[in-house]
């Protein structure tokens, strides 16, 4: 056993202050010292870049119109048609409904149904062609589209071109494009958003629940909020 007198080797942290101590007394007093105050930028209200031609006194629908554009859905319009008449190929005769090719006005008709069935929710679809006061409330859509028809566009409503996904192999189980069906309604909204909205300099985002009739291999429902 050691017995000398030698005191113990000081802690590692007394060895760093010790050392930092020396550091600053050997850079002796700071006399220089300026200050230049931050300045930040300026905030930026956000603000809408509207066209020339676009109404004094605007509908709902001229804003619409500028993301959802003619060109958009006579493309839809088309990819629809196609693609239903790819896929009847495949149906049996005597299962295959009468189709009548879509028209421009009723993709319009459909897709505001849509947006109607997004604001006044109800249970089940069928509810929203109810006849009988005495069963639920009378909605307009009755009016403007049949359930026939509406069931027939939500089934065949297709937004890219079946033609191409097919030669570009979109189908194939490799494919890791799984936006593809998106195109050209994704580009088209991006590049109308980014012509006609100037955002602000604080941007806030946050997620829409608007309502869905596709289906998900793995759904998380939060209860308070719609289904």
């Amino acid at each position: 056993m050691d017995h000398s007198s030698s005191p113990p080797p000081e802690p590692n942290g007394l060895k760093t202050t010790q050392s930092l101590a020396n550091i600053l007394h050997k850079l002796g007093p700071i006399t220089d010292v300026s200050y230049e105050p931050f300045q930040p930028e300026s905030r930026q209200p956000a603000r809408a870049i509207l066209p020339p031609d676009f109404p004094r006194k605007p509908r709902p629908f001229d804003y619409f119109s500028l993301f959802f554009t003619p060109k958009l859905f006579q493309t839809i319009t088309t990819n629809t048609n196609r693609y239903t008449s790819m896929q009847r190929l495949h149906i049996k005769e005597e299962r295959v409904r009468e189709w009548t090719d879509l028209l421009l006005e009723e993709l319009h008709v459909f897709l505001g149904a849509i947006i109607y069935m997004g604001v006044h929710d109800e249970p089940q679809i069928e509810i929203y062609w109810n006849s009988d006061f005495n069963k639920g409330p009378l909605h307009s859509i009755t009016s403007h589209i049949s359930l026939c028809r509406f069931e027939q566009i939500k089934r065949y409503c297709h937004i890219s071109c079946p033609i191409n996904d097919e030669q570009n192999g979109y189908y194939l189980p490799n494919n890791k494009l799984w936006w593809y069906k998106l195109e050209p309604l994704a580009s088209s909204i991006q590049a109308s958003c980014q012509v006609y909205y100037s955002p602000s300099s604080e941007v806030s985002i946050d997620e829409l629940m608007v309502r869905c009739f596709g289906r998900c291999v793995s759904p998380i429902f939060i209860t308070p909020l719609p289904r």
